[in-house]
Protein backbone atom coordinates (compact mmCIF):
# COMPACT_ATOMS: atom_id res chain seq x y z
CA UNK A 1 0.00 0.00 0.00
CA UNK A 2 1.21 3.51 -0.85
CA UNK A 3 2.49 5.68 2.06
CA UNK A 4 1.30 8.89 0.57
CA UNK A 5 -2.15 10.03 2.29
CA UNK A 6 -4.02 13.43 2.00
CA UNK A 7 -2.58 15.45 4.81
CA UNK A 8 -5.21 16.26 7.85
CA UNK A 9 -4.84 18.97 10.48
CA UNK A 10 -2.51 16.54 12.56
CA UNK A 11 0.41 17.05 9.96
CA UNK A 12 -0.06 20.93 9.42
CA UNK A 13 2.84 21.04 12.54
CA UNK A 14 5.37 18.21 10.88
CA UNK A 15 4.93 20.33 7.96
CA UNK A 16 5.71 23.15 9.48
CA UNK A 17 9.26 22.22 10.95
CA UNK A 18 9.76 20.08 7.32
CA UNK A 19 9.43 23.79 5.72
CA UNK A 20 11.56 25.30 8.72
CA UNK A 21 14.13 23.43 8.00
CA UNK A 22 14.22 23.35 4.50
CA UNK A 23 14.17 27.21 4.75
CA UNK A 24 17.21 27.66 6.96
CA UNK A 25 19.17 25.38 4.70
CA UNK A 26 18.92 27.26 1.43
CA UNK A 27 19.72 30.41 3.52
CA UNK A 28 22.91 29.12 4.52
CA UNK A 29 23.52 28.22 1.00
CA UNK A 30 22.28 31.50 -0.30
CA UNK A 31 22.15 34.41 1.45
CA UNK A 32 19.73 36.08 -0.17
CA UNK A 33 17.35 33.76 1.15
CA UNK A 34 15.43 34.68 4.43
CA UNK A 35 15.44 31.20 6.29
CA UNK A 36 12.48 32.81 8.82
CA UNK A 37 9.18 32.73 8.56
CA UNK A 38 5.99 33.01 10.90
CA UNK A 39 4.72 28.96 11.79
CA UNK A 40 1.76 30.14 13.07
CA UNK A 41 0.39 31.94 10.14
CA UNK A 42 1.89 28.81 7.99
CA UNK A 43 -0.20 26.19 9.82
CA UNK A 44 -3.21 28.33 9.75
CA UNK A 45 -3.27 28.40 5.93
CA UNK A 46 -2.59 24.91 5.66
CA UNK A 47 -5.07 23.87 7.97
CA UNK A 48 -7.37 26.13 6.21
CA UNK A 49 -6.34 25.62 2.63
CA UNK A 50 -9.09 24.53 0.09
CA UNK A 51 -6.42 22.67 -1.48
CA UNK A 52 -5.16 19.72 -0.47
CA UNK A 53 -1.71 18.57 0.91
CA UNK A 54 -0.40 15.26 -0.04
CA UNK A 55 2.06 13.46 2.90
CA UNK A 56 4.17 10.16 2.64
CA UNK A 57 3.39 9.32 5.94
CA UNK A 58 6.01 6.41 7.18
CA UNK A 59 3.88 4.49 10.16
CA UNK A 60 3.23 8.18 11.86
CA UNK A 61 6.43 9.77 10.28
CA UNK A 62 5.74 12.48 7.60
CA UNK A 63 8.80 12.07 5.00
CA UNK A 64 7.73 14.85 2.88
CA UNK A 65 4.88 16.71 1.50
CA UNK A 66 3.36 17.98 -2.02
CA UNK A 67 0.82 21.03 -1.78
CA UNK A 68 -0.30 22.86 -5.46
CA UNK A 69 -2.32 25.78 -6.01
CA UNK A 70 -4.56 25.94 -9.21
CA UNK A 71 -4.88 29.11 -10.77
CA UNK A 72 -5.93 30.24 -14.58
CA UNK A 73 -3.13 31.70 -16.79
CA UNK A 74 -4.73 33.82 -19.82
CA UNK A 75 -2.07 32.56 -22.12
CA UNK A 76 -1.36 29.22 -20.99
CA UNK A 77 -4.77 28.63 -18.71
CA UNK A 78 -4.89 26.58 -15.72
CA UNK A 79 -1.80 25.37 -13.89
CA UNK A 80 -0.80 24.12 -10.58
CA UNK A 81 2.14 26.10 -8.35
CA UNK A 82 4.15 24.86 -5.52
CA UNK A 83 6.22 27.34 -3.88
CA UNK A 84 9.49 27.28 -1.86
CA UNK A 85 7.12 26.00 0.94
CA UNK A 86 5.19 23.74 -1.28
CA UNK A 87 7.26 20.39 -0.61
CA UNK A 88 9.87 18.34 1.13
CA UNK A 89 11.21 15.11 0.93
CA UNK A 90 13.78 13.02 2.73
CA UNK A 91 14.04 10.53 -0.40
CA UNK A 92 13.68 11.10 -4.06
CA UNK A 93 11.22 7.90 -4.14
CA UNK A 94 9.23 9.92 -1.38
CA UNK A 95 9.20 12.94 -4.30
CA UNK A 96 7.77 10.19 -6.57
CA UNK A 97 5.25 8.85 -4.40
CA UNK A 98 3.94 12.61 -3.89
CA UNK A 99 3.93 13.29 -7.53
CA UNK A 100 2.10 10.19 -8.63
CA UNK A 101 -1.03 11.02 -6.82
CA UNK A 102 -1.15 14.75 -6.81
CA UNK A 103 -0.49 14.65 -10.20
CA UNK A 104 -3.33 12.16 -10.57
CA UNK A 105 -5.62 14.83 -8.66
CA UNK A 106 -4.44 17.96 -10.34
CA UNK A 107 -5.11 16.62 -14.03
CA UNK A 108 -9.02 15.68 -12.71
CA UNK A 109 -9.51 19.44 -11.98
CA UNK A 110 -7.86 20.21 -15.56
CA UNK A 111 -4.72 21.43 -14.45
CA UNK A 112 -2.47 21.07 -17.81
CA UNK A 113 1.16 21.84 -16.03
CA UNK A 114 3.03 21.83 -12.72
CA UNK A 115 5.00 24.77 -11.88
CA UNK A 116 7.31 24.34 -8.94
CA UNK A 117 9.69 27.07 -7.31
CA UNK A 118 13.34 25.59 -6.21
CA UNK A 119 16.55 26.64 -5.04
CA UNK A 120 18.62 28.33 -7.78
CA UNK A 121 21.55 25.16 -8.54
CA UNK A 122 21.05 23.04 -5.53
CA UNK A 123 17.45 22.39 -5.35
CA UNK A 124 17.25 21.60 -9.26
CA UNK A 125 18.35 18.25 -10.20
CA UNK A 126 15.57 16.13 -8.89
CA UNK A 127 13.10 17.82 -10.92
CA UNK A 128 15.23 18.04 -14.04
CA UNK A 129 15.18 14.52 -13.98
CA UNK A 130 11.66 13.96 -13.33
CA UNK A 131 10.67 16.02 -16.99
CA UNK A 132 10.74 18.99 -15.36
CA UNK A 133 12.27 22.32 -17.65
CA UNK A 134 13.85 25.80 -15.79
CA UNK A 135 11.38 28.67 -17.44
CA UNK A 136 11.92 31.41 -15.22
CA UNK A 137 14.75 32.60 -12.86
CA UNK A 138 13.72 34.43 -9.17
CA UNK A 139 16.75 37.17 -8.43
CA UNK A 140 17.40 39.43 -5.44
CA UNK A 141 19.61 42.30 -4.50
CA UNK A 142 20.68 44.33 -0.76
CA UNK A 143 19.76 47.82 -1.38
CA UNK A 144 22.32 49.64 0.05
CA UNK A 145 24.37 52.92 -2.06
CA UNK A 146 22.23 54.94 -4.45
CA UNK A 147 22.99 54.57 -7.80
CA UNK A 148 24.73 58.13 -8.98
CA UNK A 149 23.69 58.77 -12.32
CA UNK A 150 22.47 61.81 -14.28
CA UNK A 151 19.46 61.96 -17.10
CA UNK A 152 21.02 62.91 -20.35
CA UNK A 153 19.29 66.17 -22.02
CA UNK A 154 15.46 65.67 -22.80
CA UNK A 155 15.12 61.95 -20.30
CA UNK A 156 12.29 62.57 -18.11
CA UNK A 157 10.82 60.02 -16.05
CA UNK A 158 6.90 59.98 -14.90
CA UNK A 159 4.60 57.84 -13.40
CA UNK A 160 1.73 56.31 -16.29
CA UNK A 161 -1.93 56.92 -15.40
CA UNK A 162 -4.96 54.89 -17.42
CA UNK A 163 -4.71 57.66 -20.15
CA UNK A 164 -1.27 55.71 -21.11
CA UNK A 165 -3.13 52.27 -21.69
CA UNK A 166 -1.89 51.91 -25.02
CA UNK A 167 1.23 52.42 -24.69
CA UNK A 168 1.62 50.10 -21.61
CA UNK A 169 0.18 47.33 -23.97
CA UNK A 170 2.81 48.26 -26.72
CA UNK A 171 5.63 47.57 -24.14
CA UNK A 172 3.76 44.29 -22.75
CA UNK A 173 3.29 42.84 -25.96
CA UNK A 174 7.58 43.56 -26.38
CA UNK A 175 7.77 41.69 -23.43
CA UNK A 176 5.62 38.77 -24.06
CA UNK A 177 7.72 38.25 -27.88
CA UNK A 178 10.99 38.25 -25.60
CA UNK A 179 8.85 35.49 -23.75
CA UNK A 180 8.06 33.61 -26.96
CA UNK A 181 4.37 34.23 -26.83
CA UNK A 182 3.08 34.32 -30.48
CA UNK A 183 0.97 37.24 -30.17
CA UNK A 184 -0.92 36.37 -33.31
CA UNK A 185 -2.07 33.27 -31.81
CA UNK A 186 -3.64 34.57 -28.51
CA UNK A 187 -7.63 34.71 -28.39
CA UNK A 188 -9.92 38.22 -27.98
CA UNK A 189 -10.39 36.48 -24.22
CA UNK A 190 -6.74 36.55 -23.82
CA UNK A 191 -5.84 39.63 -24.74
CA UNK A 192 -8.93 41.44 -22.63
CA UNK A 193 -7.18 39.39 -19.51
CA UNK A 194 -4.23 40.60 -20.30
CA UNK A 195 -5.63 44.21 -21.14
CA UNK A 196 -7.81 44.23 -17.92
CA UNK A 197 -4.32 42.88 -15.73
CA UNK A 198 -2.13 46.30 -17.34
CA UNK A 199 -5.74 48.44 -16.21
CA UNK A 200 -5.16 47.28 -12.76
CA UNK A 201 -1.32 48.17 -12.59
CA UNK A 202 -2.17 51.25 -13.85
CA UNK A 203 -4.85 52.18 -11.63
CA UNK A 204 -3.22 50.66 -8.84
CA UNK A 205 -2.21 53.15 -6.42
CA UNK A 206 0.23 50.74 -4.48
CA UNK A 207 2.01 50.27 -7.70
CA UNK A 208 4.51 52.41 -9.11
CA UNK A 209 4.06 52.23 -13.50
CA UNK A 210 7.19 54.30 -14.51
CA UNK A 211 7.78 55.48 -18.27
CA UNK A 212 10.89 56.89 -19.37
CA UNK A 213 10.03 60.06 -22.57
CA UNK A 214 12.91 61.25 -24.62
CA UNK A 215 12.11 64.01 -26.07
CA UNK A 216 8.56 63.55 -25.32
CA UNK A 217 7.72 60.43 -26.67
CA UNK A 218 7.97 56.88 -24.51
CA UNK A 219 10.60 54.84 -24.52
CA UNK A 220 10.63 52.25 -21.86
CA UNK A 221 8.48 51.17 -18.55
CA UNK A 222 9.51 49.75 -15.85
CA UNK A 223 6.92 48.50 -12.91
CA UNK A 224 7.56 48.35 -8.51
CA UNK A 225 5.41 47.66 -5.71
CA UNK A 226 5.89 46.17 -2.39
CA UNK A 227 6.00 42.13 -1.79
CA UNK A 228 3.91 40.66 0.20
CA UNK A 229 5.44 38.02 2.29
CA UNK A 230 6.96 35.09 0.47
CA UNK A 231 8.04 32.20 1.15
CA UNK A 232 12.28 32.90 1.09
CA UNK A 233 11.87 36.79 0.86
CA UNK A 234 12.73 38.73 3.26
CA UNK A 235 10.58 41.84 4.75
CA UNK A 236 10.76 45.36 2.72
CA UNK A 237 11.62 43.81 -0.51
CA UNK A 238 9.95 45.51 -3.69
CA UNK A 239 9.17 43.79 -6.81
CA UNK A 240 11.08 45.04 -10.37
CA UNK A 241 9.37 43.89 -13.19
CA UNK A 242 7.95 44.59 -16.75
CA UNK A 243 10.57 46.85 -17.73
CA UNK A 244 10.25 46.79 -21.79
CA UNK A 245 12.54 49.20 -23.97
CA UNK A 246 11.65 50.37 -27.24
CA UNK A 247 13.67 48.62 -30.07
CA UNK A 248 14.56 51.88 -31.70
CA UNK A 249 15.70 53.13 -28.29
CA UNK A 250 17.83 50.03 -27.15
CA UNK A 251 21.82 49.79 -26.38
CA UNK A 252 22.18 53.01 -25.15
CA UNK A 253 22.24 52.41 -21.88
CA UNK A 254 18.09 53.88 -21.20
CA UNK A 255 17.31 50.47 -19.59
CA UNK A 256 20.36 50.67 -16.99
CA UNK A 257 19.46 54.22 -16.22
CA UNK A 258 15.89 53.70 -15.78
CA UNK A 259 16.41 51.14 -13.26
CA UNK A 260 18.82 52.85 -11.42
CA UNK A 261 16.33 55.78 -10.76
CA UNK A 262 13.84 52.73 -9.74
CA UNK A 263 16.47 51.09 -7.66
CA UNK A 264 17.36 54.81 -5.84
CA UNK A 265 13.36 55.68 -5.72
CA UNK A 266 13.09 52.11 -3.37
CA UNK A 267 15.48 53.00 -1.50
CA UNK A 268 13.99 56.44 -0.39
CA UNK A 269 10.81 54.30 -0.14
CA UNK A 270 12.38 52.25 2.89
CA UNK A 271 12.50 49.46 0.59
CA UNK A 272 16.18 46.91 2.07
CA UNK A 273 15.65 44.57 -0.59
CA UNK A 274 14.78 44.52 -4.43
CA UNK A 275 13.81 41.20 -6.42
CA UNK A 276 12.87 40.80 -10.22
CA UNK A 277 12.32 37.62 -12.26
CA UNK A 278 12.98 36.62 -15.91
CA UNK A 279 12.45 34.00 -18.08
CA UNK A 280 15.43 31.95 -18.38
CA UNK A 281 15.77 32.51 -22.19
CA UNK A 282 16.26 35.64 -22.13
CA UNK A 283 19.65 36.83 -22.36
CA UNK A 284 19.68 40.59 -22.90
CA UNK A 285 17.11 39.74 -19.24
CA UNK A 286 20.15 37.78 -17.73
CA UNK A 287 22.95 39.89 -18.16
CA UNK A 288 21.06 43.38 -17.38
CA UNK A 289 20.27 41.86 -14.25
CA UNK A 290 23.49 40.16 -13.27
CA UNK A 291 24.78 43.57 -14.19
CA UNK A 292 23.09 45.16 -11.85
CA UNK A 293 23.86 42.76 -8.95
CA UNK A 294 21.21 40.12 -8.50
CA UNK A 295 21.76 37.23 -7.92
CA UNK A 296 19.84 33.84 -8.34
CA UNK A 297 17.88 32.72 -5.62
CA UNK A 298 14.90 30.14 -6.81
CA UNK A 299 14.17 28.95 -10.29
CA UNK A 300 11.03 28.07 -11.44
CA UNK A 301 10.67 24.76 -13.24
CA UNK A 302 7.57 23.94 -15.12
CA UNK A 303 6.04 20.35 -16.44
CA UNK A 304 3.37 19.63 -18.53
CA UNK A 305 0.69 16.93 -16.67
CA UNK A 306 -0.42 15.64 -19.98
CA UNK A 307 2.65 13.69 -20.58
Amino acid sequence: MSPVRRGVKRDVSAIAQRVADQLFRDSQIEPLVCGEFSRQEFEFALATSASPVWVDDSSGHVRGHLYGAHFDDPVHGRQTWSGPDGYSYEFESVLDNLCEWAFRTWRENGSNAHLVWALAGNGTQAWIERGYRIVSVRGATALNVPFEFTWPEGHSLRRANPSDLQTALSFDALIDMAQGVQLDALTDEQRRAIQDDIVELLEDPDSKYYLLDVDGRPVAQCVTFALPPLRGNFDHTVYVGSLAVDPSFRRRGIATMLLHAVLNDAINDGFQFAEVRWHIENEQATSLWSALGFHPTYVQLRRPLND
